[in-house]
């Protein structure tokens, strides 16, 4: 009987504590993080200070803790992806050997978000998130798309950086669309990757052609740059 009472006080206290978490990150959507008041969120989730002080310092242990959670579970994530060897293939068999399906990774991030909507959501609100967490998210998809780019042979040129910021922001950009609008009124998870995915596939196909083809800067000059067009 002390055993399961035990049990029950445990569980009763981690849903005292989730439930301070959800309504802080209900109040981010209305205020700056860092900016919400320990009295205030105590009021909002109807508790005293006390007990948010058995759980938390302030604050910013709150949003620390969250923030780890976030971001050990994104990282245990990609851990489990299994490795991959970087694409060695000649650019001539390109057609052939380029795999053009999505990539688990971009499965994973859409996971992750679906499965923190609230938290992911709230963090990434380009008002009142956090930019520090924002900048480590941008770190880890940093790693995960040049991996991506190693896999499809894609050179270390002065391109990839550009590249891969612009894909992470798409990233970022599809899951607050995502995560902020009904089900119906947006693409599903599906065709969302399939979208990033074709940009990912059409570098690879640039890439290649630029390898292979005698007359691809010349196709890949603007319409007044172009001799016919003149």
């Amino acid at each position: 009987m002390k055993e399961l009472n035990k049990k029950q006080r445990l569980a009763k206290s981690e849903q005292t504590k989730l439930r301070i978490i959800d309504v802080f990150l209900e109040l981010i959507h209305e205020k700056k993080w860092d900016k919400i008041t320990v009295k205030e969120l105590c009021f909002a989730a109807e508790i005293t200070r006390g007990t948010f002080y058995q759980y938390f310092n302030d604050i910013y242990d709150l949003m620390e803790q969250i923030e780890d959670t976030l971001i050990t579970d994104l990282n245990r994530r990609y851990q489990l992806l299994p490795p991959k060897r970087p694409g060695l293939f000649p650019p001539e068999l390109f057609e052939t050997k380029y795999n053009y399906a999505p990539p688990q990774e971009l499965f994973v991030w859409f996971d992750f978000c679906q499965d923190q909507p609230k938290a992911v959501s709230a963090l990434l609100d380009s008002r009142n998130g956090d930019g520090y967490f924002v900048k480590k998210l941008k770190g880890i998809l940093n790693d995960q798309i040049n991996h991506i780019m190693d896999y499809d042979g894609m050179p270390r040129d002065s391109l990839r950086e550009h590249f891969t910021k612009i894909f992470i922001e798409l990233h970022f950009m599809a899951a607050r669309t995502w995560l902020d609008s009904k089900e119906e009124d947006f693409l599903s998870v599906r065709e969302i990757i399939n979208l990033l995915n074709t940009m990912r596939v059409g570098a690879g196909f640039l890439s290649n052609k630029q390898m292979t083809s005698p007359d691809f800067e010349e196709k890949m000059k603007f319409p007044a740059d172009r001799e016919d067009m003149q």
